[in-house]
């Protein structure tokens, strides 16, 4: 199992797209001991502990008691490691710590200076980039696997595809782009929307016909819905089977967007996963609803995340008519651009898409995609894309 355990509900920043409300809450150290103590118990051959947030960096000492209590157990069980910080806190000793641990970095930045100006700034105001710059190239030169987190908003869109040019300049390889969905988006965006995807697109066919590793989920994925008989993407939303996460209250909830909301609670760290919860919650998740049912695209679409439904609708099952529209127009263009890599014999691609034992690291990456979920931010909607939708 997965533990995404968020160890403070604080935060050093006031990002402008985050709307959370945040407290000093913590999660006591005694719960991430009993999550611990029963995955021993249990025998589990692996398991996974996340450290999430609030910015988790606020917390160093309690990331590295659980470490150092893991260790003092002797046991059988594989404990992997993981954290998603925006960077501001790191130094050379937690960085050093994070390396030997062999933790997987999710490294919140949005872009270049300008861009990650934009909305992520501190708590009094100032910007952040040169800190973050500066450290996401410690960080880089520690760990190459280090995942760049980048935000969409309306305020930042007609930079995207400079964005990740600027990131993949910095030295990351891995770049996931979170789409804020809860922005006040209008009709008018999509043609912004579609613009910066074929510049972001064509960035990466080149950066794969010159055989330059990059990995990029929101295309990846769409690739591997296209080509693979079979797939589809709508099984990865597993609520509560793969992961959990454990609010600082000590309540597990199936995804991030649902930590505090009491309706969604499916266990707790003294007393484990409540299946019963987790059953109804899975039952309920997979009522598919009519608009997308006989779609052409149903099985290469993300309609069924409950967590991006209800953080849009509030409701698991509803999807935003935005969310069609941004997964028709990311198909037809990865679609047209797979099918000139196939064409032109891309080694890389064939590679990459064709070949199962290519690269293990990137697929083990990929395997624990708890980085590529929504952050939690609770942000408020305005106007929308218009709901006429078509399949």
């Amino acid at each position: 199992m997965q533990y995404i355990i968020h160890l403070t509900d604080a935060c050093n920043l006031k990002c402008k797209y985050c709307y959370e409300n945040k407290s000093v809450r913590e999660i006591s150290f005694d719960n991430i001991t009993k999550i611990i103590d029963n995955e021993i118990k249990q025998k589990s051959k692996y398991a996974s502990i996340y450290f999430y947030g609030g910015e988790p960096l606020l917390k160093k000492q309690t990331i590295k008691d659980t470490i150092k209590y893991i260790e003092s157990k002797k046991c059988k069980t594989k404990f992997e490691y993981g954290i998603t910080t925006n960077g501001t806190l790191l130094d050379d000793d937690m960085i050093n710590f994070i390396k030997e641990n062999e933790f997987i970095v999710a490294y919140s930045i949005d872009g270049g200076k300008l861009v990650q100006n934009l909305n992520r700034i501190t708590a009094d105001g100032k910007e952040t980039f040169d800190i973050v710059e500066k450290n996401a190239k410690k960080m880089l030169n520690a760990v190459k696997t280090t995942i760049a987190m980048a935000v969409i908003t309306k305020n930042n869109l007609k930079y995207l595809a400079e964005s990740v040019k600027y990131l993949y300049d910095t030295g990351f390889r891995y770049i996931n782009l979170l789409f804020d969905y809860t922005q006040n988006w209008e009709d008018e965006d999509l043609i912004t929307i579609k613009d910066q995807y074929s510049k972001l697109i064509n960035f990466y066919e080149e950066k794969i016909m010159n055989e330059e590793n990059i990995n990029i989920p929101l295309i990846d994925e769409k690739v591997n819905t296209y080509i693979k008989d079979n797939y589809n993407c709508n099984k990865d939303c597993q609520l509560g089977i793969r992961h959990v996460n454990v609010g600082t209250d000590g309540n597990f909830y199936p995804c991030v967007q649902f930590v505090g909301n009491n309706k969604y609670i499916i266990g707790n760290c003294e007393n484990g996963i409540d299946f019963d919860a987790r059953a109804k919650l899975i039952k309920e998740s997979k009522q598919e609803n009519d608009i997308c049912k006989d779609c052409a695209i149903n099985k290469r679409c993300k309609h069924t995340c409950a967590c991006k439904n209800y953080m849009i609708t509030k409701d698991i099952n509803e999807v935003s008519p935005l969310v069609c529209e941004t997964e028709k127009i990311t198909i037809e263009l990865v679609d047209k651009m797979a099918e000139r890599l196939y064409k032109n014999k891309s080694k890389l691609f064939l590679q990459k898409y064709y070949n199962k034992s290519y690269n293990i690291i990137n697929q083990y990456i990929n395997n624990r995609g708890w980085f590529y979920g929504i952050k939690k931010c609770k942000r408020r909607s305005k106007k929308r894309i218009s709901k006429n939708r078509t399949s």
